[in-house]
């Protein structure tokens, strides 16, 4: 048991976040389904569901940090075209220009 549990473990660890969220979410439907089957008092697969729902939370929000300023779909998408419309340094085309130069202010300060 222990074996299988390493092996698991180490199968686990070569999954992407998201492989084992969709794996942990087809475990968890198919037991709910098992649970609607007569065996809704079970209390072994009641906890699993409990389980299987606490280690979803957790992989979504390892997922999120993952994400996080990497861009991905429609986010890249947008990127490649902001960039095919203004070039490598679109950002500085899109952001606003300062209202006044700093030297510009110190001169008006001074006045």
């Amino acid at each position: 048991l222990v074996v299988e549990e390493a092996v698991e473990s180490q199968e686990e660890d070569q999954m992407t976040t998201i492989e084992r969220i969709n794996e942990l979410t087809e475990e968890r439907a198919r037991l709910y389904r098992a649970a609607t089957n007569g065996r809704r008092g079970d209390a072994d697969v009641l906890q699993r569901i409990h389980e299987i729902s606490q280690a979803l939370d957790e992989l979504w929000e390892q997922r999120r940090r993952e994400r996080v300023g990497r861009l991905e779909g429609i986010d890249l998408l947008v990127e490649k075209a902001y960039e095919r419309a203004y070039g490598p340094r679109y950002e500085e085309s899109v952001r606003p220009s300062p209202v006044a130069e700093p030297e510009v202010e110190r001169m008006l300060a001074a006045a």
